[in-house]
């Protein structure tokens, strides 16, 4: 299946997504299930995939089990990921929770301590290593489907993919400061969007040390690659909040006042594409209060699955920050250890002034021609924009 969606992202396929039919993944394998048979064409297929969210998460076991079970073309494989990536933080459907009774008071808390003492130990005694760590970006900004033509908004397609190495050495990671663009934007590998940061350690440790003293609430038994694990949900207020949420986009200024001696709303896509602008990566980052779940494995205290929902205002340039990452068993030298496997981050940011056909927000400073713009936004429309990082390790 990953193999699968990797090749559709260096194909860069577009994935169309408009006004999305809520449902359950029960259904979506129905849905899946009669299109499949009914030999659709693959593009055909992913559109109706692409169109569709859940209400449940799209288990990573469930995914596989399609996957298996289907002949998915590649397009479809990709809308069926991104489906799953955007229900990653819903609960699996009731059908998927095993029948195992909660445990007591003590049982819950006894889980938690056990937790905290196995991240400290587990991260300080890991080998020296590294590891290269892989970003998938997805977003469903604007595209030029023919030259000359306005942007349409034709939902999540690949814009890029990154890669960098991690060292972990004497218990700490360290990330390469050099980055290598294998799709998309070559000239600026930067991981736009919402950054999911610390996997290896930090992460979890700012986490479990924020909710040490907050509301923290068993929730239900849950199985993963990893096995049996008690799923407990949290609220840090951001009083105690030490959880950094760091947002990186291009952002695109008029540099100066355009003078084509004619009306904007006149305009072709060609001429306002030439109104003179600069490109600037800028970067967003506090520590709001959050919530989320962690997965924690009752034998040992590991965690197997933690997710990060940041609490935004108004005022800030997101609408929604939200980190998941998943941990499993791995061979480090001649021990097996626990460590980040995959991670996800989506974010939804704000549309205003988009520059269409590109993933960055647009500031109009100083341009004493509003027209121009009109006509633009008109055809780009309004809403939302959705950036997905899928990060592998």
């Amino acid at each position: 299946m990953r193999k699968l969606v990797v090749l559709a992202a260096l194909a860069a396929l577009v994935l169309p997504a408009s006004a999305a039919k809520r449902i359950t993944v029960a259904q979506l394998e129905q849905t899946l299930t009669a299109e499949v048979s009914a030999h659709r064409d693959d593009a055909d297929v992913a559109l109706k995939i692409g169109q569709l969210e859940l209400s449940e998460r799209l288990t990573g076991a469930t995914l596989d089990r399609l996957a298996a079970k289907l002949p998915l073309g590649p397009r479809t494989a990709l809308a069926l990921q991104l489906v799953a990536d955007q229900s990653a933080f819903l609960d699996p459907p009731a059908g998927e929770l095993p029948a195992t009774q909660a445990p007591d008071a003590a049982t819950q808390q006894q889980m938690i301590d056990a937790a905290r003492a196995y991240a400290v130990k587990t991260w300080s005694r890991l080998p020296d290593f590294f590891v290269t760590r892989t970003t998938n970006r997805f977003d469903n900004t604007p595209q030029v489907l023919r030259q000359g033509d306005w942007p349409v908004r034709l939902g999540l397609h690949p814009v890029g993919s990154v890669t960098r190495q991690v060292t972990f050495r004497d218990g700490k990671e360290v990330q390469d400061a050099t980055a290598s663009a294998t799709a998309g934007n070559a000239a600026t590998p930067q991981e736009l969007g919402l950054r999911s940061w610390g996997e290896f350690g930090p992460a979890l440790t700012v986490v479990l040390a924020d909710m040490a003293k907050q509301k923290v609430t068993f929730s239900h038994w849950e199985v993963t690659p990893g096995g049996l694990a008690a799923v407990y949900r949290y609220e840090v207020p951001r009083e105690a909040s030490h959880y950094a949420v760091t947002f990186t986009y291009l952002s695109e200024t008029v540099i100066g006042r355009t003078q084509f001696g004619y009306s904007g709303r006149q305009r072709t896509a060609q001429q306002v594409a030439n109104i003179p602008r600069t490109k600037d990566v800028q970067t967003y980052s506090e520590s709001p209060a959050y919530q989320g779940e962690i997965a924690i494995d009752p034998a040992t205290g590991a965690v197997l699955r933690l997710t990060i929902e940041a609490d935004l205002g108004s005022g800030d340039p997101l609408q929604r920050a939200a980190t998941m990452i998943e941990y499993g068993p791995v061979t480090l030298g001649d021990r097996r250890s626990i460590c980040p496997m995959r991670s996800l981050a989506i974010s939804l940011e704000p549309v205003g002034l988009i520059g269409c056909g590109s993933s960055s927000p647009m500031a109009q400073n100083g341009v004493g021609d509003n027209a121009a713009w009109e006509n633009m936004r008109g055809q780009c429309g309004d809403g939302s924009v959705i950036l997905v990082n899928e990060t592998n390790f």
